[in-house]
Parts: structure tokens; C-alpha cells; sequence
């Protein structure tokens, strides 16, 4: 079973958005788990395991 999240670039100009997930509590990772390009005005849906926990980053 999996979550969907949509990402949606409302700046100018592309950028690179990371997912990275909690590696135990208090952990994080500093390896994104996915890695995605938005360019301006483009939004991307991104499938995550069910329970996944951890930070968006770009």
C-alpha cells in the first residue's frame, strides 16, 4: 500500500526536490530516497510506502 503526495513548482525557474527519509527517530537520512526536477509550473505526484516518515527538501 502506498501514500501519493503532489509537488507543484510555483517558482520561475526548475528545481530539484528530495525526499528523504527518517532513518530511526531523531535520525534522518542525508541520502534522498527519491529524487525529483520540477520545472516552472510543473507538478509531479510521488508514491511513498505507506507509514513513510521523513522530510521534503530542495
Amino acid at each position: 500500500m502506498a501514500n501519493t503526495i503532489n509537488v507543484i513548482n510555483r517558482s520561475n525557474r526548475s528545481v530539484n526536490v528530495g525526499f528523504f527519509k527518517n532513518v530511526a527517530a531523531y535520525s534522518p537520512s542525508f541520502e534522498p530516497e527519491k529524487s525529483i526536477e520540477l520545472q516552472p509550473g510543473e507538478n509531479q505526484s510521488v508514491e511513498l510506502d505507506n507509514g513513510w516518515e521523513g522530510r521534503v527538501q530542495k
